[in-house]
Parts: structure tokens; sequence; C-alpha cells
């Protein structure tokens, strides 16, 4: 446990010294949470996860052995764009860093091609449930061109779309509905997302915002939304990141400050906000 506690203070340095830029070294590499383990801490601001998210990410086969040095370094350079451009382009994420630790699993799983359905077939390593089984999102990151989706908390993406990365995450760590149409996954999900006109528009959570509009899911039910259009980062995926809008922020909100204290984001969608280290 001294290690890591080590190993929080050497991220926590090394993100003031880099203007919070992210480089992890395959040739010298994180040890084990836990003897025999094949997860590996790379950024635990709380060793003790009390008061962090737990992001694991999970490599694809087309990795190789990432016992070997080439292989390890080229998932850690994708790690390192995850969370730069992907989490940190966030704005919700970025001002609340300190609650998310990230690790990584050796143990590799595979997505493919659906057979069914629109979402991958995925066949994930047995570790992510023992050895990961701590964690809050289990994010398998796939160099294949496929649509991605959230299982509980569970998730893919490939590594260079960013705001996929983003928006699967928040699905799985803040259990926030899609909100396109048509074909997504649709629940109740107060102020975000709502099941009929009335109880939208009577909410006096969506005060700020409210302007409740409809859709129809390919499934024939209408949902409604409390945010009207805007593009938010539950709205659509892809390489560029967007942000939250007020409606997203006001669940997370909640599951963040249960952890300790909690920043607001400065910029909402439509809004952007742009970190370039």
């Amino acid at each position: 446990m001294a290690s890591r506690f080590l190993q929080a203070l050497v991220a926590f340095a090394s993100l003031l010294l880099g203007a919070c830029t992210v480089e992890f070294d395959a040739g010298n590499p994180p040890p084990p949470i836990a003897p025999g383990s094949t997860v590996h801490g790379l950024i635990e601001w709380d060793p003790s996860q009390a008061s962090t998210l737990n992001i694991l990410f999970v490599p694809d086969t087309s990795y190789g052995d990432l016992s070997v040095e080439a292989n390890l370094q080229a998932f850690f350079e994708d790690i390192e764009l995850v969370i730069e451009q992907g989490y940190w382009q966030n704005n919700a994420y970025y001002v609340n860093l300190g609650r998310f630790n990230y690790y990584y699993t050796t143990a590799a799983g595979t997505a493919s091609a659906p057979t069914t359905g629109i979402c991958p077939d995925v066949t994930w390593p047995a570790q992510v449930d023992t050895d990961g089984a701590f964690a809050d999102l289990v994010l398998l990151l796939h160099t294949n061109s496929l649509r991605d989706c959230r299982w509980g908390r569970k998730a893919t993406s490939e590594p260079t779309s960013y705001r996929t990365v983003v928006h699967e995450s928040t699905h799985a760590l803040f259990n926030i509905p899609d909100e396109y149409c048509c074909d997504g996954g649709y629940y109740v999900a107060q102020p975000v997302l709502y099941s009929s006109s009335a109880s939208c528009n009577a909410d006096a959570a969506n005060a700020a915002w409210r302007d409740c509009v409809s859709f129809t899911s390919t499934g024939g039910t209408t949902w409604w939304r409390s945010e009207d259009s805007i593009s938010d980062i539950m709205v659509s995926a892809g390489s560029v990141v967007v942000e939250v809008g007020p409606a997203d922020w006001a669940i997370m909100e909640d599951v963040l400050s249960a952890l300790g204290a909690t920043s607001t984001p400065s910029v909402f969608a439509p809004a952007s906000w742009d970190h370039t280290p």
C-alpha cells in the first residue's frame, strides 16, 4: 500500500509539472495492485478507492502480449490520449479529475461485429470480474471499427474515438441514458429523460433550463428530454469531445458529491471548452 501512495504522489506531481498531461513508461511499469493481480494502477489519487470512481482499461488482443515492452507502450500511449483527449477534454471530468482513479489490466478481451442487434460481440477476460471487481467502469479498448455499447459497468470504445469514450463512460459511471433518437438505450432518469410531457414539465429539478422536447424510439416509445435539442456528450459519439448538459451534471454531481468535494463545470453544452496541455 505504501508504494501505491507514493505512486499517487508521483502522479500528482507529474500532472502539476506537465500542465495536466500524462506519460506512462512501459520500461518502468507500475506494480500490480495486489500480489498476483493482472491489474495495475496508472493514476491513483486515492489508493483506498474510498473517494474515487475507478476506471479499468482492458486491451483487446490486437495489442499483443503486454509482457513485451513495445506492446505495452503502445497500449499506454492509447490510454494517455484517452485520458487527455477524452476525459480531460470534458470540463465536468476535468474539474473533478481527482475523483477518478485509472488502472489497466494485462488480460485481453475481444470485440467483434455483432451477430445480432447493434452492439458488438464482446469476450471479456475473466479477470475483470476477479482482479478488477472493484472497478466502476471496465472499458475495453479495441482497434477495429465498431458501434460501441455499455452493459452495466462494462463498455467498449475505439481508443481514438474520444467522444465515444466519454459517452460510454458516462453511461456506466453515472447511469445516464442516451439522449439521441432513435435506437439508443432509453429509460427514465430525471432530470434528463422522462416518459411523459407532464412529468418533464412538472419537475422542479429542471426548471433552470427546461425546454421539454420529445422523440420516438425505434421501439415506438416516446421520450421527453428536458434540455431541448442541445448537442451534449450523451447525444452523439465520435472523435471530438463535447460537454455535458446541465441535466447530465445534476446526476453526475449527485454521484460525485457522495465521494467528497465536487467542482461545478464552468462550461455546459452547447458551449465548448478546450483543454490543450
